[in-house]
């Protein structure tokens, strides 16, 4: 699949974008998924023209990657790092073409944690890899530290979390009569939106919004996609929840601009090397942010600036700034402003843009 430029950032570059990851496909619902897309649709949108491969086999992906060269020469070669994968690095190498790497999580610790021992070679590839990426964008802090245990150049590693399209994700517009048919007028909504995991810690949402319920304040929750939810709400006035099954990405900017505030209840023991893509696309449209002081969430989300951080272990002190958020509609107005505000420097192109400016052939 080609796809063709817009911009003129990225004119006369040829970007062979690649996943070797089998479970990972662009038409597929899951996170990882939009990642691969927007990355693509951003460098076509700055000009690039985008070669889309996506195969698991070597093989396959040599040939394609051949094939797209015969036709004219490649400028990048973009991967979604996937373990155990060489073709794309074997192919810039032997064309004199940077390759770009974009590792996403800490992925041999990954798969020894739930499938066994990994094979010193494949530990091997990964050194290799990593020393000799051109750029490594890494998603998060904890990320990058695991990219650079393994002898990566710290000059080459740049962390950028997980971005947004700010021209489909922005604040709703008062026409727009969504909100109104799916919450009572006068309620304060909690958002929700993706595939519930264990690690999001929902049964804690859940647990803090029956005790705010039952002080009277006007919460609502809105649910938007798959998972077991019910289980964790059996305490919760099922009249102040609505569930809306999974929507696809491109329709899901008007459910979630219709949340005041994005709760994010994980767990403060939970691996910290996420980078939760809800998180720019709430901001972006206005949605006030309350996180646990985990991971990477602190260096996107200011207290008092563009949302509210509470400690991760002290459910109280959520429950607490979820208060001050309904109670204090000026409070909210102003940290809403500044989500926006930051996630407008969140771009997914921001991301391509910065690839393209170092990647582009000199002369």
């Amino acid at each position: 699949m080609v796809q063709r430029g817009g911009d003129r950032q990225g004119l006369f570059m040829r970007v062979a974008c690649v996943n070797q990851d089998g479970g990972i496909q662009p038409d597929r619902k899951k996170g990882a998924a939009v990642h691969l897309r927007e990355m693509r649709r951003s460098f076509a949108a700055l000009g690039a023209e985008v070669v889309a491969i996506d195969r698991s086999d070597s093989a396959e992906i040599h040939q394609l990657l051949n094939e797209a060269w015969q036709e004219a020469p490649l400028d990048m070669v973009y991967e979604r790092y996937a373990l155990g994968a060489k073709a794309g690095i074997e192919f810039a190498t032997d064309r004199n073409i940077p390759f770009v790497l974009e590792v996403n999580s800490p992925l041999i610790d990954e798969e020894e944690r739930w499938r066994g021992p990994v094979k010193e070679e494949v530990r091997s590839l990964e050194r290799l890899i990593f020393l000799n990426a051109a750029i490594i964008v890494a998603v998060s802090s904890e990320v990058s530290r695991y990219v650079l245990d393994q002898g990566a150049d710290p000059e080459r590693v740049s962390i950028f979390p997980n971005g947004v399209d700010n021209d489909r994700f922005c604040p709703r517009k008062e026409s727009d009569p969504l909100r109104a048919e799916l919450v009572p007028e006068g309620r304060f909504v909690l958002g929700f939106h993706g595939r519930l995991r264990g690690w999001h810690g929902f049964e804690r949402l859940a647990e803090a919004s029956a005790r705010m319920l039952a002080e009277g304040l006007p919460i609502h929750l809105l649910l938007v996609g798959d998972g077991e939810f019910e289980e964790a709400l059996d305490n919760v006035d099922i009249e102040h929840v609505t569930r809306i099954p999974w929507v696809d990405h491109d329709q899901i900017p008007r459910y979630v601009a219709c949340f005041d505030a994005l709760p994010l209840t994980y767990q403060p023991d939970v691996p910290c090397y996420f980078s939760p893509l809800k998180l720019a696309e709430a901001m972006a449209c206005g949605v006030v942010p309350v996180v646990p002081d985990v991971g990477d969430l602190t260096k996107v989300v200011e207290d008092g600036r563009n949302g509210l951080v509470f400690a991760g272990d002290d459910l109280e002190a959520f429950i607490k700034a979820i208060r001050h958020l309904v109670q204090d509609g000026e409070a909210h107005r102003r940290l809403a402003e500044g989500a926006v505000e930051t996630a407008a420097s969140m771009s997914w192109k921001r991301i391509a843009s910065y690839i393209l400016d170092r990647t582009r052939p000199q002369g």
